[in-house]
Order: C-alpha cells, then structure tokens, then sequence
C-alpha cells in the first residue's frame, strides 16, 4: 500500500534531493519571474530511513556515514528515496492578484511502482509535527491524485479549492507513504487567475527530485543512525527495526 498524506514534519537526511534529469512535472506556463505567486517545497523528514539503490562501496562515502559527514551527499550521489514515508512542505505565497488553485496533480515519471530499492538502507531517529492541508494520495494506482483522507475515496479537490488572496501565505505538507514499489513523480499546480487556467510546478527541494519507495525484505547493507550523527553498519541486513510486521521479523 503506498499512499501520501500532507503533514508537516522537519525534515535532516533525506536527500531525495539527488541530481536527477528534467521536473517530471514539467514546464511552467510562463517563467519564474513572471508567476502570479511563489510556490517553494522543503523536505522536513527527522526521522526514518532512506534507501539507496546499491550497497554503498565507495570508501569515501563509506567514512561520511560511519563519521556522521555530510551524509545527504552521499544519499544524493547514490539517488536514494525515503523508505515508507516521504515528508515535504510546500508554500504557497500570493502575489499581487488573487487566484484559486484548483488542483496539485501528482506525475509519477512511470506507469507502475518499480521494485523497493533494496542497496543500502540508513536509517535515523526523530519527530515531526501538525499541518495546515491535508492531503492524502495512493500511490500504488497508476494515476494517483489527493484525497480528503488517509482511507477516503473522496478526491480532495474534486469538492474544495485553495484561495490565495496577495501576499497571502498558505503553508501545506505532504507525507508520501510507499507500501510495496519505489516511485519517483513530480506535483504540477492548476490555478486559476483572472478567468484564465494556467499551471506552475513545484520544483524538487534543493532542485533534485520527489522519490519514496517502500521497505525490501533485506539489503545489502544498513547502517542505523545515531544521534551524534554517525551510523553504523549492522549485522541484520534486514529493516526489522522499523517494520517487523510488515516483513515477518
């Protein structure tokens, strides 16, 4: 079951902010300078784990992990997701007209979820906090959209829209839950200004990309974090430390 639910949390090493190709949301309608108002995302994950595509061998990323270095350059270097959840903040400030904003469509860049990465996992200890909107969305299905609860059908803005009225600030944040696949996707906004439809997307936090992917039965390596900051490489190459039950630890 992957599924997204918009709630605010802080977010340290998730590093989803991995270099990656062209916003899979695509192009804006009109240019940065020139949108109606300012939209900015920040990853806000304190705790959890994230996931890397292959076993961590460089040695040079190896002493960042176990000396608590700069730990989000080897998630980026190595194009890591968020394992289970994905926590993302999104703001939204008017500019100087009002607007409605009739929807945040979710592109995932493929038809399916791929296979969970299962190279290296790192996970970390913490917390995280309440929200403004929000928002849930199942990513398992092949065109996933929000919905007005973690168990509803009802799609969030089939009945409700977002208002932004100038310098208006609107603060959501988004919990991507992945279950079974990995995913990478892009969120597109569709507004409306002065009886016109346009479009704006919302670039990736730290201009790398939006990608979650649920838990493998065991990896390559994991490390578990600790709070001065390094990990360690555990014996158990299995995520039973944070989902025994799903994985039949």
């Amino acid at each position: 079951m992957i599924g997204a639910v918009l709630t605010a949390v802080a977010l340290k090493v998730l590093g989803l902010s991995g270099d990656s190709g062209p916003d899979p949301a695509g192009a804006p309608s009109g240019s940065a300078s020139s949108a109606p108002f300012a939209v900015t995302a920040r990853l806000e994950d304190e705790a959890g784990c994230t996931a890397l595509p292959r076993r961590v061998s460089s040695p040079g990323d190896r002493a960042e992990l176990v000396a608590g270095g700069d730990v989000n350059a080897v998630i980026r270097r190595n194009q890591g997701a968020r394992a289970g959840e994905l926590n993302v903040g999104i703001t939204l400030e008017g500019g100087p007209g009002s607007l409605t904003i009739t929807s945040i469509d979710i592109r995932p860049t493929s038809p399916r979820p791929a296979a969970p990465l299962s190279g290296t996992l790192l996970c970390e200890p913490g917390a995280g906090g309440e929200s403004k909107i929000r928002l849930f969305a199942d990513m398992d299905a092949a065109e996933p959209v929000f919905r007005a609860g973690k168990d509803s059908t009802q799609r969030y803005f089939r009945d409700k829209v977002i208002t932004l009225g100038p310098g208006e600030q609107v603060n959501l944040s988004a919990t991507f839950l992945a279950g079974h696949g990995s995913r990478e996707f892009g969120l597109l906004i569709r507004y409306v200004r002065n009886g016109k439809e346009a479009t704006l997307p919302v670039p990736a936090p730290r201009g790398g990309r939006y990608a979650v992917t649920g838990y493998a039965a065991r990896y390559g390596a994991v490390y578990a974090g600790s709070p001065d900051g390094g990990y360690r490489l555990l014996d158990d190459p299995r995520p039973c430390r944070w989902v025994p039950e799903s994985q039949g630890c």
